[in-house]
């Protein structure tokens, strides 16, 4: 990746800051999606309900670490 995309060194102090906060980014947004898509499988499995991203926000749904467990151990 370094041969195609190289920077004056005199950037290389920003690129790594506009780097770290991009990963930061990805990390958060990461944590988010699997946490909604952990409660669409436990109410999928638990109950046979197929709820999407609005629904969980419209209803404030979230999981219990119990529940959560229930979710890691069906992979």
């Amino acid at each position: 990746m370094q041969t195609y995309f190289k920077l004056d060194e005199s950037y290389e102090g920003n690129a790594d800051a506009v780097a770290r906060k991009a990963c930061r980014k990805r990390v958060t947004d990461m944590y988010h999606e699997a946490r909604i898509q952990a409660i669409r499988d436990y109410y999928g499995k638990q109950f046979g309900e197929s709820v999407n991203k609005k629904q969980i926000r419209e209803r404030r749904l979230t999981l219990t670490k119990e529940q959560f467990m229930q979710v890691t151990e069906q992979l």
